[in-house]
């Protein structure tokens, strides 16, 4: 049972228009190893291709090592720069809670955990890829912060318990967003690079008055 808060060649051709970037800064506190987070990571930046959302992933930290690969791996802004941990168990959760996202009153965030045991309990059921189910989690708690609060759905990637079935869809690069949680991904990311422009050029606005 998962409980949340908060083949290639197919998807090429079902994949909309990449246009929108996003950078993940990813730290791996569980001890998974850099070749099983980079597999999640190409599973997930297969299912975010669909959505038209292109990532670009940081590996911050490796076994538990910061990396400090990149100047970014601290920045934290919504929606460009988001932050995914790997930890081994839930704290102050339900032991079986897969992830975790954290949204703000506006239902933005930044920071989403997944938790390695739970998942590696639930992959007992059927005979799928760790980096695989892994990254199949990682691609829901990452789209709590993309999609806001109350995101859970009945069916699909967005289900807040999956179970063989979804395990199989997983498997078979066919468990997905709907239509219209791609196209509310889009609405909310292009506000709020709007907001985050205009804000810019307030600022420019600002720095430009001339003064005696």
């Amino acid at each position: 049972m998962l409980c949340f808060i908060g083949v290639a060649p197919v998807w090429a051709r079902e994949a909309a228009e990449i246009a929108t970037p996003i950078t993940i800064s990813v730290y791996d506190d569980a001890g998974i190893g850099l070749a099983t987070m980079q597999e999640a990571e190409e599973v997930s930046s297969a299912v975010f291709a669909r959505t038209g959302i292109a990532v670009r992933w940081l590996n911050c930290g490796v076994n538990g090592e910061l990396t400090h690969v990149s100047a970014e791996c601290g920045r934290a802004r919504f929606p460009a720069n988001l932050q995914l941990r790997f930890l081994r168990t839930p704290r102050d959760l339900r032991p079986d809670t897969f992830g975790i996202s954290y949204l703000n009153a506006n239902g933005e965030g930044c920071y989403s955990q997944v938790f390695v045991e739970p998942v590696a309990h639930l992959r007992g059921q059927f005979a799928i890829g760790m980096g695989t189910l892994l990254g199949h989690v990682a691609t829901h708690e990452l789209a709590h912060l993309l999609l806001g609060s109350n995101s859970h759905s009945a069916l699909g990637i967005m289900q807040a318990h999956w179970g063989p079935k979804e395990l199989e869809s997983a498997n078979m690069g066919s468990l997905r967003f709907f239509a219209e949680q791609r196209e509310k991904i889009a609405a909310r990311i292009a506000a709020a690079l709007q907001r985050k422009e205009r804000l810019e050029m307030t600022s420019v606005s600002h720095c430009n008055i001339a003064a005696d």
